[in-house]
Formats: C-alpha cells, sequence, structure tokens
C-alpha cells in the first residue's frame, strides 16, 4: 500500500534526500512490503506516538531531516487522511493510496514554505485535497469516471461489519449506496466542504483555511449542499 511505500521510503532514505522521485517513479510497481514489514502501517486508527507533542513540532524536526518525526506524522495521518481521500476519490482506495503518498511527499518537498504560524493540519490537508482536484481534472480530461466508478461493497465495510448478519449488511450496504449517490449529485466545491466538516471533523475555520476559502464561502456552500442533499436522500 502507499502508506507503507511513502513510509519505507522516506524513512529509508531521509525527508531531506532525493528519495521521492524515486518514489514516484516507483508508482504502479510492487510495494517493499516484506522489506519494511516491521514498520509497515495499516489504515486503522492506532495510538499517537509522542504524547503531548504537536505536529507542528513534529514537523519542525522533519524539517531538520529527523525521520523518526516523519515516520509519527505518517502515523498520525495514515488513517484519517487515507479514509478523507477514499471519499474524496468516490471510494477509489488505489488512487487513495497514490494520493496519500505523494501528499507527504509534497508536505516535504514544501517544508521550508511551511508557515509556521499556521497549522499543520489543514495546512496538510490543502496539500491533498489539492493534489485530488488535480488528479480528478486529469481523469475528467481522459475521458474516465471519477467519483462514481468504482467497486463499492469492499470500501464501505469496516470491522464492525463481519459481527452483522447478513439482513443488517444489507441495510448497510443500502445506505452506503445512497449515501455516496447523494454526494455525487453535489459539486465537487460543495463535496470537499461536506466531507471534510462532517466526516473529517473539521470545524468550519479550519475548512475555510484547509480551502483557502473565506469563512462566509463555506458557509454558503454547506448549506447548499445540505439542501441538495437532503432532497435527494428524502426521496
Amino acid at each position: 500500500m502507499a502508506t507503507t511505500t511513502a513510509k519505507s521510503t522516506l524513512l529509508k532514505n531521509g525527508p531531506n534526500s532525493t528519495a521521492a522521485s524515486d518514489v514516484d517513479r516507483r508508482k504502479g510497481g510492487a510495494s517493499p512490503l516484506s522489506t519494511h514489514a516491521e514498520t509497515a502501517p495499516t489504515h486503522q486508527a492506532q495510538p499517537v506516538d509522542a504524547p503531548g507533542v504537536t505536529d507542528e513540532e513534529l514537523f519542525e524536526k522533519v524539517r531538520g531531516g529527523c525521520r523518526e518525526s516523519l515516520a509519527k506524522l505518517i502515523k498520525r495521518y495514515e488513517a484519517s487522511l487515507f479514509a478523507l481521500l477514499v471519499k474524496l476519490t468516490g471510494g477509489d482506495e488505489t488512487q487513495a493510496d497514490d494520493l496519500f503518498q505523494e501528499t507527504f511527499l509534497r508536505a516535504v518537498r514544501s517544508a521550508d514554505t511551511y508557515d509556521r504560524s499556521k497549522r499543520f493540519r489543514p495546512w496538510l490537508t490543502t496539500i491533498a485535497v489539492n493534489l485530488t482536484r488535480d488528479e480528478a481534472r486529469k481523469r475528467k480530461q481522459r475521458g474516465e469516471i471519477s467519483l462514481n466508478g468504482h467497486g463499492e461493497d469492499e470500501k464501505d465495510r469496516d470491522p464492525a461489519s463481519a459481527r452483522e448478519t447478513p439482513l443488517q449488511s444489507a441495510e448497510r450496504s443500502d445506505e452506503n449506496r445512497k449515501v455516496r449517490q447523494a454526494l455525487s449529485r453535489l459539486t465537487e466545491k460543495e463535496r470537499e466542504v461536506v466531507l471534510l466538516h462532517f466526516y473529517d471533523g473539521m470545524t468550519l475555520l479550519e475548512v475555510s483555511e484547509t480551502l483557502e476559502i473565506p469563512l462566509g464561502t463555506v458557509k454558503s456552500r454547506l448549506h447548499g449542499a445540505l439542501t441538495r442533499l437532503k432532497g435527494v436522500l428524502d426521496r
């Protein structure tokens, strides 16, 4: 998986090395899972390392070349950021993997441009959202399906689903399908606001900072999105 690829490669070569280009060239190839099995993360929630140390403090150490700090940052975001990217890409885990990897590579490359007075999370999420937008445009130009053309059953499952009855599983699948279809009716800008606020748990101010738009615009897009969603889900 790309989180494993990004983590193992960056940590092996160092956050300030030329490894970024090596990772880019290896996209689509085999991930070195066996070589780095002992550090391979999963997309499941895990306890955060370095309690009491902020993301901003960790990234400051990454800027200085600290591999351990980079590993801790990746661990902190591998579940939540990957999950957000899966939603933003309409359930395409392969694409989300690539975007997760590229997000951290871009963050490391852009470390010198990071404004230390700003919070790290919105800055990192801004990179992820912009990369997702760019990829969506490229796919649209190539005539590929973007939001709703991917398999859905496996991607909507969570550990709790294993304990469900067949009826409960069917109801969950149907509900997920309705939500996904409703989200597909939103504009890209509306969908971003909804996912960042309700799914990623950002405040409206954080959404404003992440998308680099006025707070009033965030509220307007959210209101329009919720009105549209209600109309679709009530049918």
